[in-house]
């Protein structure tokens, strides 16, 4: 009999075709969130789970399981909504899908870069709402942004996706600064200057990028004190988890012209983000697309069937969590 894989949420369709060829595998076509109650009633029905960062796995979830489950393959490089430490007690394994979309990242924090630095969501939404023709010509004022060109790009963690940040940035003539727990060897720095602390770093940056994980450690790594040693023309960019960033000393900060910008694909208790962002001009938003490429999203599927695939034929999983 063939191991039965629960898939919570709609993923590429090669991914499913695969799935469904080596297990009997239950798939979510109409892409329907299951509410958690009713997942931890189902979930007993299979040994196999493909979750997202969408669904909501906690010590609740692990309380009530049965014994049947045996892995549960995210789509996604976080996994911060997985109660690891329930999984490791209840001996589930857990993997993620890494590396496969830091190219995706990284465009999206060149975007953000340029978004803000050119005031791009204060000039769309001017055309967007045909209010370009009452605008004063005024070379010297009108939508005047700043050059990115020449200027400093602070990394807060220099994994994959920071060094990844890093080479892109390098191609608009961006110097780049890395804060990160322990020095890189020079070839992974790439000319890349080391700051051991945080707090000495930030105020040569004249944009800073974050590119961590979401722990206890990097909680709030971006909070009142630390923004206060930004300078007034600095620039935030966040694509990690929204939870690296205290969204009061955040806003604080841009509605009274502390830092010049910010731009934010990920958020604290996303999708419902703090409203104060929306009614600011110098806040760039988008919700969570850092991922969302075809072919990015494609990998990701695949590669958590294909850790599925591998811990049912008794194979080395390819990016174990625990």
């Amino acid at each position: 009999m063939k191991p039965k894989i629960l898939v919570s949420r709609k993923i590429s369709d090669l991914a499913e075709e695969k799935l469904s060829k080596e297990f009997d595998a239950t798939l979510n076509p109409k892409d329907e969130p299951i509410p958690e109650s009713e997942l931890i009633k189902i979930i007993n029905d299979y040994d196999g789970m493909i979750s997202t960062g969408f669904d909501k796995i906690g010590e609740n979830f692990f309380n009530n399981l049965n014994g049947k489950l045996k892995i549960i393959a995210q789509v996604g490089v976080g996994y911060d909504n997985i109660s690891v430490k329930s999984a490791l007690e209840k001996k589930i394994k857990v993997t993620n899908t890494p590396n496969v979309l830091n190219e995706a990242v990284a465009e999206l924090t060149i975007l953000l870069i340029l978004a803000t630095s050119r005031r791009i969501g204060e000039a769309y939404n001017l055309v967007r709402t045909d209010n370009w023709k009452n605008q004063k010509p005024d070379l010297t004022k009108f939508m005047i942004g700043n050059s990115v060109t020449g200027k400093t790009l602070g990394i807060i963690g220099m994994g994959r996706i920071g060094r990844m940040a890093a080479k892109s940035a390098k191609a608009f003539g961006m110097k780049i600064i890395y804060y990160n727990r322990n020095k890189l060897s020079e070839d992974l720095e790439d000319g890349a200057k080391y700051y051991s602390d945080l707090n000495s770093m930030l105020p040569n940056c004249d944009f800073v990028s974050i590119h961590t994980p979401a722990t206890a450690e990097t909680k709030y790594i971006l909070n009142k004190d630390t923004i206060g040693l930004l300078p007034k023309h600095a620039v935030v960019i966040n694509t990690s988890r929204g939870s690296t960033i205290d969204d009061d000393a955040l806003i604080d900060a841009l509605e009274n012209k502390k830092i010049y910008a910010a731009g934010l694909d990920v958020f604290n208790n996303e999708p419902n983000l703090d409203n104060r962002y929306l009614k600011l001009d110098n806040c760039f938003v988008l919700p969570h697309v850092g991922s969302a490429t075809h072919e990015t999203r494609l990998a990701m599927s695949m590669m958590a069937v294909d850790n599925i695939y591998c811990f049912f034929n008794e194979k080395p999983l390819i990016s174990e969590v625990v």
